[in-house]
């Protein structure tokens, strides 16, 4: 018996699933609303998505960690909540890059690979 493979996202309120990362990105019923950092355990960042439904989906950062393969950020520490820290990270709604030597600086540069993967084609 096949089973069909898990897909890569599913709305909790309305169950429409994504099969695919680039599906899920592209799709113009899902808008980023934002980054959500975890202090202590970058691994378990988000980023959060309101779906046409008016639900949000969140997606771990690292299951899109592919779109930034060379990316430093992977080795540096979190400087979060230390006085090197410019904040952005203490709000969902800033979408900004960070240029400091962040391992979320890693993640917030993702958050402009997804907006830019967003934007309609010309």
């Amino acid at each position: 018996m096949e089973t069909e493979p898990k897909p890569f996202a599913r709305c909790g309120a309305c169950t429409h699933a994504w099969r695919t990362w680039e599906e899920f990105v592209r799709d113009p019923g899902t808008r980023l609303l934002g980054f959500q950092g975890i202090l202590r355990v970058p691994d378990a960042n988000l980023l959060v998505f309101e779906h046409r439904c008016g639900s949000t989906v969140s997606v771990l950062t690292s299951r899109l960690h592919h779109l930034l393969p060379d990316h430093p950020g992977a080795d540096w520490p979190s400087l979060r909540a230390t006085i090197e820290c410019p904040g952005h990270c203490l709000s969902l709604a800033d979408l900004e890059a960070c240029g400091r030597p962040c391992t979320n600086a890693r993640d917030r540069a993702l958050i402009r690979i997804v907006l830019e993967l967003k934007r309609p084609a010309a």
